[in-house]
């Protein structure tokens, strides 16, 4: 069971908890630098979320792009979105008194991935998020790729989804598929 192992390796505070199944998520995204997300309807501050992740891109140039998830949802619109790229976990902290979203300080690691490049054929890879207090930990193929540091002085607990980084506006911009999607939430 990944809780217990999460657990023993001390990225969980307990066991007891629940994981849910979410269907195959698919979706196309043509906006240059931006995202969108889908709610899957769970709520949490302490968390994981796991899946496969295959993306690709209409255009060789794109920008950092990528499969992703996004947590800490409030009703403002503050939230958190971590995504992966070719080269780089890219953690973001969406907060409505700033324009724009600013990157979260990466604490341990290196939050480096070197990947072929998604224009030429689609990227695959296994892709974990453990939210624990106000640490996240990053795991990509298994291995922990970072430990970022959130903030003290927000609300963690909030939805939790899926999302789409794209890196270009040609064609169908960037594509990502998830499967083997699940979310560990604990028992309240």
């Amino acid at each position: 069971m990944e809780a217990q192992s999460f657990f023993d390796q001390g990225y969980l505070k307990t066991t007891a908890g629940k994981v849910k199944e979410m269907d195959d998520f698919s979706y196309d995204w043509a906006q240059l630098n931006w995202y969108n997300w889908l709610s899957l309807g769970e709520t949490s501050a302490d968390f994981y979320i796991s899946a496969h992740f295959k993306w690709s891109n209409a255009y060789r140039q794109a920008n950092p792009s990528g499969c992703g998830f996004i947590f800490a949802i409030q009703d403002n619109g503050d939230h958190y979105a971590v995504f992966l790229d070719r080269t780089q976990i890219i953690f973001l902290d969406a907060d409505h008194r700033a324009e724009y979203s600013r990157a979260v300080d990466l604490a341990n690691g290196t939050g480096r991935v070197n990947f072929n490049n998604p224009a030429d054929h689609p990227v695959e890879a296994d892709f974990t998020l453990i939210v624990k207090d106000t640490q996240a930990f990053v795991f990509v193929d298994g291995k922990l790729l970072g430990t970022y540091l959130l903030s003290t002085f927000r609300d963690l607990d909030g939805e939790i989804g899926l999302s789409v980084l794209s890196g270009t506006n040609k064609d169908f911009g960037t594509r990502c598929e998830m499967t083997n999607i699940h979310v560990w939430i604990p028992n309240e």
